[in-house]
């Protein structure tokens, strides 16, 4: 086995692909900020804790797209290139069979959605010992200023915003994060080991873990795994990629429609509220029953 085949080899390969491509593509983000608006380059993340203005924002998208491609989307295609895997092949795009399992993968993201809310909520009453103090807050500070910038991003006016937003926080992680942590380090960790739970595992933790909002951690970690067992189940990565889809543009689609009727928030606070607490047992059940009837008709359906 050539040293750059091993487990950890191929790991340390991708990690510097996505540090060198990030870097660069950090920069040529600054550089077409600076020459859309004229921002010095010195003064161009300050834009990103201001977005009091429409300009504001929308520069900020253009950091954000540019920046996401860089480090979700080009490392896994640079990786493939480097061990010389077929694209389609190796990120298994070419098995279209599972796909028609589409309304069952809805039907399980409806069902998942009281269960992440409850995970937030127990998310939120992590303490760290008193000698952490500063770095909670720290940590709550963070989860507080990221929640600011979310809301800046998802302030939509009209359908060509409701348009970009479906692509820059929609398509584009259901792609590149798809790529890298189901395509690329899932399948790395798992290599050929029969038991693909701590690949799937490992590679939802560090999922969450990449995402720096730590008081969301729990709930990020059980969609990172459950898009980890769409994957090892479907023998394709389409359907992790629209069940991602379908997570985060579900997000964008009600901040646009219903936020201004506090849907929302309603929507939020299933599973949390004393008249819904019941129903993270109920759909957890439901959801644990239909997650194993996925699972039979993939192998059918790949048989």
């Amino acid at each position: 086995m050539s040293t750059l085949d091993s487990r950890f080899s191929k790991i340390l390969v991708y990690t510097a692909l996505c540090l060198g491509s990030g870097f660069i593509f950090s920069l040529l983000s600054f550089l077409v900020v600076h020459l859309l608006s004229g921002i010095p380059f010195g003064n161009i993340s300050s834009i990103v804790n201001n977005l009091g203005t429409e300009e504001n924002v929308s520069l900020v998208k253009v950091l954000l797209f540019i920046n996401s491609f860089g480090l979700f989307v080009l490392p896994p295609l640079l990786y493939c290139f480097i061990y010389r895997f077929s694209i389609l092949d190796f990120f298994r795009l070419k098995e279209l069979r599972t796909i028609q399992l589409f309304p069952v993968l809805f039907l399980l993201f409806v069902l998942l959605l009281p269960i992440l809310n409850f995970t937030v909520e127990l998310n939120k009453l992590l303490q760290l010992p008193y000698w952490l103090s500063g770095l909670e807050d720290w940590m709550r500070s963070a989860e507080d200023g990221a929640t600011e910038k979310t809301d800046a991003l998802l302030n939509m006016n009209t359908y060509i915003d409701l348009l970009i937003n479906i692509l820059l926080i929609g398509v584009l992680p259901a792609v590149g994060e798809e790529l890298a942590f189901r395509g690329v380090v899932q399948q790395t960790l798992i290599g050929k080991n029969n038991n693909p739970h701590w690949g799937i595992w490992g590679a939802a933790f560090l999922f969450s873990f990449i995402h720096f909002q730590f008081f969301g951690f729990l709930p990020r970690l059980l969609l990172g795994a459950f898009f980890g067992y769409l994957f090892y189940w479907s023998k394709s990565l389409w359907l992790p990629i629209l069940g991602h889809f379908i997570n985060n543009a579900s997000a964008v689609l009600i901040s646009f429609y219903l936020k201004e009727n506090g849907m929302s928030e309603q929507l939020d606070q299933i599973g949390t509220t004393q008249e819904s607490n019941y129903f993270p047992i109920v759909s957890i059940a439901l959801f644990g029953g239909l997650l194993y009837y996925f699972k039979k008709q993939c192998n059918l359906l790949l048989t």
